[in-house]
C-alpha cells in the first residue's frame, strides 16, 4: 500500500491498486455496534432479592429462586463452660455441618438492648411515689436503663435456610431445629422480626431497629 503522493500526482512507495483507498478506517471501527444501554430498574421491588412474605412466614425470593426462612440461634458463652461441655457443643456443631448439605448462612447482628419494659415500670413507680429520696433513686435507675439502651448492644445470630418450595423448606427447618437443639437451640421469629432483619441487611449503615419481640 502506498503511503502518500506529492502535488504532481507522483506516488512514493508502491502505488495502490485501483479502487483501494490509501487511508481507511479499520473494519472493526466501521462495524462497531452501538452498545445497548443497561436498563434502569423502575423501583426497589425490581432490585429486591425478597419479594413477598408467605402465609407460612417464609420469604419468597425474586426471579423464581425459591424460598428462604430465618431463625435465631440461641448462643452460649463457651468461655464460661467447662472443657467437657465445650467439647460436646463443638462436636455437635461439627456433626451438624457434616450432616446438613444444603445452602445456608449464619449471620450475626448487633441489636440495641431493649430496656423499654423496665423503663415503663420505673415511670409508673415515679408517678405513684411522693417520697423525694425514693424518686431520686428511681430517676437514677431510669437514666442507667436509658444509657444501656443507647450505648450497648446484644449480638444475635441468625440462620438463613433455603429451598425451592415451601414444603421442602418447612421440612428442612424442622430437621435443623432438632439437630441444633443440643448446641444452639432454634428460636422461631415473628414476621416483624424477619422484616427487621431484612431492613438491617439492606441498610447496614442505618441505626438498628428493634422489634421488642422474640420469636
Amino acid at each position: 500500500m502506498a503511503l502518500f503522493n506529492d502535488q504532481k500526482g507522483r506516488w512514493f512507495g508502491k502505488k495502490p491498486s485501483e479502487g483501494t483507498a490509501i487511508f481507511v478506517e479499520s473494519d472493526q471501527v466501521q462495524k462497531r455496534k452501538k452498545e445497548a444501554k443497561p436498563k434502569v430498574k423502575s423501583s426497589y421491588a425490581d432490585l429486591a432479592s425478597v419479594i413477598d412474605l408467605t402465609g407460612n412466614g417464609f420469604l419468597e425470593l425474586s426471579d423464581e429462586k425459591g424460598y428462604m426462612d430465618i431463625v435465631q440461634l440461641e448462643s452460649s458463652d463457651i468461655y464460661a463452660l467447662n472443657e467437657s461441655d465445650k467439647t460436646k457443643k463443638i462436636y455437635h456443631f461439627a456433626t451438624f455441618l457434616q450432616w446438613y448439605n444444603h445452602d445456608f448462612k449464619i449471620i450475626p447482628f448487633d441489636f440495641p438492648v431493649d430496656t423499654s419494659t423496665q423503663q415503663r415500670h420505673i415511670l409508673e413507680k415515679m408517678q405513684q411515689t411522693s417520697k423525694p429520696q425514693y424518686r431520686q433513686f428511681l430517676e437514677k435507675k431510669l437514666q442507667e436503663l436509658q444509657f444501656i439502651e443507647q450505648r450497648r448492644t446484644n449480638r444475635e445470630f441468625f440462620l438463613f435456610l433455603y429451598a425451592d418450595d415451601e414444603y421442602t423448606l418447612q421440612s428442612r427447618s424442622t430437621e435443623v431445629e432438632g439437630q441444633l437443639q443440643a448446641v444452639a437451640p432454634v428460636i422461631r421469629l415473628t414476621d416483624d422480626k424477619k422484616i427487621n432483619i431484612l431492613y438491617k441487611l439492606n441498610n447496614l449503615n442505618s441505626k438498628n431497629r428493634h422489634t421488642h419481640e422474640r420469636g
